[in-house]
């Protein structure tokens, strides 16, 4: 009988850790999609932002739109993964961020800033090597 209470003690016990085991596979598997859906659209960015002083100069409300549009889709991509490649991507969105200021600045007339884009360059090649290498 005493054996019988203690397998029954038991089993709500290992319910609930093959219920965590469970959501904690699932979690990964979100997190591996989403890493893969993050590293595709940083990498097909960095053509983008390394193109990008020319483009500026050409065309800066157009530049804005490309640097917009990949901007949202990063982060959409963000939600879904977990703390490390968050932070990697969010660095990435913080360049575009600078790039898409800088676009409406030479949109309103000014030059553009060879210093402002080298350095928002630097930045997203650096978070979407650390995003490349993570996922």
């Amino acid at each position: 009988m005493n054996r019988l209470l203690a397998t029954a003690a038991l089993l709500p016990v290992l319910a609930l850790g093959a219920c965590s085991d469970v959501q904690e596979a699932a979690s990964d598997a979100g997190n591996r999609a989403g890493c893969a859906v993050a590293a595709r659209v940083v990498d097909e960015g960095r053509t983008l932002v390394g193109d990008i002083a020319t483009d500026l100069g050409a065309d800066p409300t157009a530049a804005r739109a490309k640097l917009t549009a990949t901007r949202e889709a990063l982060a959409a991509a963000e939600q879904g993964l977990g703390d490390d490649v968050r932070t990697q991507v969010g660095q990435a969105v913080e360049a575009l961020d600078s790039l898409r200021d800088e676009a409406r600045a030479v949109a309103d007339g000014s030059s553009v800033d060879e210093t402002v884009v080298a350095q928002a360059q630097a930045e997203y090649d650096d978070a979407a090597r650390q995003v490349a290498g993570v996922c």
